[in-house]
């Protein structure tokens, strides 16, 4: 069952199916004090279900009251979000569409919910542009220029970049983990093994159930195919903590590729050194390695989640929607006029060289990948895990390009 997450918390299951429960952020008043009629933000994000990630909604609960509280809103107007909280199932997602219509959102922000694509026919049929840090689903990183907008890139970004870090890394036989589901299946075989298939490298899927997974087998499984990289292609945090942690204690010396988990690095200490993590941004545990300036968003972020009470969930995908939602906030806050699905579609389509928050400099002009009008960059960053938990960009100069045309079908 579909529910929208509220700013006061709704009573009863009955609630629950009430569509304008929603309203925003945490547990209190997110406005900031601020006036004014509120710039209303649909946020779809994979809260529920066997493959949540609750992060990411509370990535957007937080660059609420950080927006409004530490930027000044929306040229002095308050930024409201409605976050719908996704299940994984397309009804739920079509539900959540049909209630940012409803309530007349200038934007939809995409916090990585891999159902987003069942939304893409409602809201662009409405004109509400979807916006997001990165894209989980084909479906709208495909969809044609000015109907949506990835500030780092499509789904195809983490498949190459993968295994772009492997090759460079000399790995060839690769055993990852991934959680089960029609999507996850779609991404390894229409993605993953291509590529890899053309770097040279052998990988074995692992398909993990989205509850109740047995680490110690899957790690043992992994381990039976002596792979020189073993790891996860995604699963929650918690789940890859789980399985990092049983190959370490099942004698598994060689890397770990650990995609954009990053929350296993405080819980294992040592043991994670030698990981090597693909996030779209500056994450957290890079804060050492970071330019000055990274450092302070960094700083912001942490306070802005503490803020929310979720102190503890300072993850990358918590910092994808936190990102994300903060550089749409600065982009709007440049339309003179009315802000309107109109307005924001060509204020993202005007985007050029822009420097996104604790990421890479991005162009929103339809161009930055093949038959990706969507995507804003064409950039990666990778870090390795250091001793002391620290994590050290891979490249010293932090982000570097990738080669769209490694992809197969690029056009």
């Amino acid at each position: 069952m579909k529910r929208t997450v509220s700013t006061i918390a709704c009573l009863g299951a009955l609630a629950l199916a009430v569509a304008g429960c929603s309203s925003g952020g945490a547990a209190d008043d997110a406005s900031g004090g601020l006036s004014g009629d509120p710039v209303l933000i649909g946020v779809q994000a994979p809260m529920e279900g066997a493959t949540a990630f609750p992060q990411t909604g509370y990535g957007a609960q937080a660059a609420e009251r950080y927006i409004n509280e530490k930027l000044g809103g929306i040229n002095g107007r308050p930024l409201k979000i409605q976050l719908c909280a996704g299940d994984g199932s397309p009804e739920t997602s079509v539900n959540c569409a049909n209630e940012f219509v409803t309530s007349n959102v200038a934007a939809v922000f995409d916090a990585y919910d891999g159902t987003i694509g069942a939304q893409a026919p409602i809201l662009t049929s409405a004109k509400i542009p979807i916006i997001g840090e990165l894209g989980a689903t084909s479906i709208a990183d495909a969809l044609p220029w000015g109907q949506a907008f990835y500030f780092s890139g499509p789904l195809e970004t983490s498949a190459l970049g993968t295994m772009t870090i492997l090759n460079q890394l000399g790995k060839k036989n690769a055993a990852l983990a991934v959680t089960d589901g029609p999507p996850s299946h779609g991404y390894v075989d229409k993605l993953i093994q291509p590529i890899a298939g053309n770097l040279g490298i052998k990988v074995t899927p692992l398909y993990a159930p989205g509850a109740n997974t047995n680490f110690t087998t899957l790690a043992a499984t992994e381990i039976s195919s002596s792979p020189d990289v073993a790891g996860i292609i995604a699963l929650p945090e918690d789940g890859c903590t789980g399985l990092f942690k049983a190959l370490r204690q099942q004698g598994y010396t060689n890397t770990i590729f650990a995609g954009s988990c990053s929350q296993f690095v405080k819980d294992m200490g040592a043991q994670a050194a030698g990981a090597i993590i693909q996030p779209r941004l500056w994450v957290p545990a890079s804060k050492d390695h970071a330019p000055a300036e990274v450092k302070t968003q960094l700083d912001d972020f942490a306070s802005a989640m503490e803020e929310i009470d979720r102190g503890g969930e300072q993850s990358a995908r918590s910092l994808y929607s936190f990102s994300g939602m903060v550089d749409l906030a600065k982009i709007i806050s440049g339309i003179q006029g009315d802000i309107t699905p109109e307005s924001i579609t060509t204020a993202m389509k005007n985007v050029k060289d822009y420097q996104t928050f604790a990421g890479a400099k991005v162009t929103c002009d339809g161009k930055q990948w093949p038959g990706r009008p969507s995507s804003c960059s064409h950039q990666a960053i990778f870090f390795e895990v250091q001793q002391d938990g620290s994590l050290k960009p891979v490249d010293p100069n932090g982000f570097i390009d990738l080669d769209p045309s490694k992809v197969p079908g690029a056009a």
